[in-house]
């Protein structure tokens, strides 16, 4: 059952579940952002869930408990839960990874190598996904706080569910009614095992699913990404570049917390820190002028436990609902032009030079530094070509005819 939610005064209250997943550099404090998020909006009323599918988890030293790979309680209205990914990938995935794992037997693998192999590269993130899925749909939730892996890891997690359908597609390119019909012919003459309808109802409960986590990770009314960082130059580049990456796939942005920033009163030992880092937030006003900036302070203490991590939660929020979505953007847009279509890209600090795109059957491929994104364009753009691009403002323009 849902707690009863206190009047705020304000429209802010989720209609459904609202997701807020947190990422930036190790090191950001991103984990007690998460977990301070989580607790104004447990004590505001709202049934809230924290999870952590950072692989070298410290929510339970955030909170000074004990929190497993089960949801526990953590306190009224506030829950946590440090995803095991041995335990997910059991859940999710275990009929599928077993059959992978006699194909490669039956080609001559040894069995602690066909397992390994079986572990198709993302299930890991896919299955820290898939239980993100299921507690949407459970609606037992008003709010679910992700507390992410660092950057890197995390886009790899939210770009998985694209890249898993080019695995199914090679991995299975047989129907069920294939299958059906050819298992009892071929099986005398091989040992390679063909997929029984078990195999093919976890595909396709696989292809839903991942169809359904990614509608709501880029549903700009139910989750919004946000991004951790300090004051510090490389902290600030690998923002830009996060920003720049999950746009291309897509993912809605509505904010960037400033963490860690020196106070005045910190005497002069730190004078040169505190102007190195007024001149890095500047920076970073103008590089994100359309998104939202929150700014917290370094404390001086450890923000660990409900106390401090409420007084962080705070600090940064002041008298913002955090359940707010505060920037919305549209990652893509497309358009007709005089002789053929333009697609409209937001990348704010790509280059040409670290790009490369092309149609491939339908497919409108973008290859940004070592990131892939693929668009299924509309059918009346399908055949067209790619035959010029350019930056304006932000924003990629493609033309194709």
């Amino acid at each position: 059952m849902r707690s009863k939610k206190k009047n705020t005064g304000n429209e802010d209250h989720p209609k459904s579940t609202r997701v807020i997943l947190y990422t930036g550099k190790g090191g950001v404090g991103k984990t007690s952002v998460a977990a301070s998020t989580a607790i104004i909006c447990a004590e505001t009323g709202f049934n809230t869930l924290v999870v952590s599918t950072d692989a070298a988890h410290s929510l339970s030293d955030a909170f000074g408990v004990d929190i497993g790979s089960e949801i526990m309680e953590i306190g009224e209205n506030l829950y946590g839960q440090e995803i095991s990914v041995t335990e997910a990938i059991s859940h999710h995935w275990e009929n599928l990874k077993n059959y992978l794992t006699a194909l490669f037997s039956s080609q001559g693998l040894d069995p602690i190598s066909s397992e390994e192999i079986a572990t198709l590269p993302g299930f890991e993130e896919a299955s820290e996904l898939l239980y993100v899925n299921d507690y949407v749909k459970s609606k037992k939730y008003d709010v679910i706080i992700m507390d992410s892996a660092p950057t890197g890891e995390s886009l790899k997690l939210l770009s998985f569910p694209e890249a898993m359908s080019w695995y199914m597609e090679k991995m299975f390119p047989i129907s069920r009614t294939t299958a059906k019909i050819f298992r009892p012919v071929v099986k005398p003459f091989t040992n390679i095992p063909l997929p029984d309808d078990s195999i093919f109802s976890s595909m396709e409960g696989l292809y839903k699913s991942l169809r359904d986590v990614k509608n709501i990770l880029t549903d700009n009314d139910v989750t919004s990404i946000r991004l951790v960082t300090t004051p510090d130059r490389m902290s600030l580049n690998e923002t830009k570049r996060a920003f720049t990456y999950l746009l291309l796939y897509g993912y809605p942005i509505d904010a960037v917390i400033v963490n860690k920033i020196y106070q005045q009163d910190t005497g002069p030992f730190f004078k040169k820190w505190r102007n190195t880092q007024s001149e890095i937030i500047k920076e970073m006003e103008d590089a994100f002028h359309d998104v939202k900036m929150f700014r917290a302070n370094l404390s001086e203490t450890e923000p660990n436990g409900i106390d401090n991590l409420r007084e962080l939660g705070h600090h940064i929020y002041g008298n913002e609902n955090p359940l707010r979505i505060f920037t919305r953007n549209i990652p893509i847009k497309y358009s007709k032009t005089p002789g053929g279509y333009r697609v409209k890209l937001r990348l704010p600090f790509a280059t040409k030079e670290r790009m490369r795109l092309y149609n491939k059957g339908g497919e409108l491929v973008i290859e940004l530094d070592n990131w892939r994104r693929v668009f299924y364009l509309p059918q009346t753009m399908a055949s067209k070509q790619p035959v010029s691009a350019e930056f304006n403002n932000g924003f990629l323009n493609i033309d194709l005819r």
